[in-house]
């Protein structure tokens, strides 16, 4: 029982940065600071730094399943 649930959980902590991530990428206006509308160095820094941190996340996942598999 304490096994499913810790699964669950990691799931979870897996699934919920990727889905941040994807919403920042589509909704990129959350990026830049209200009234500093000149800030596109730093707008397509952080834009980047999401995509870098988007494609990390997906390759944990991607191991993290292979693992999983070992395992059964």
């Amino acid at each position: 029982m304490m096994k499913e649930d810790l699964r669950i959980a990691a799931g979870i902590l897996i699934v919920a940065p990727i889905i941040v991530v994807l919403y920042l990428i589509f909704n990129s206006e959350l990026l830049l600071p209200p009234g500093y509308s000149l800030a596109l160095d730093g707008y397509v820094i952080s834009r980047t730094l999401m995509m870098i941190f988007g494609l990390y996340l997906v390759t944990q996942l991607g191991y993290f399943i292979l693992k999983m598999k070992k395992k059964d």
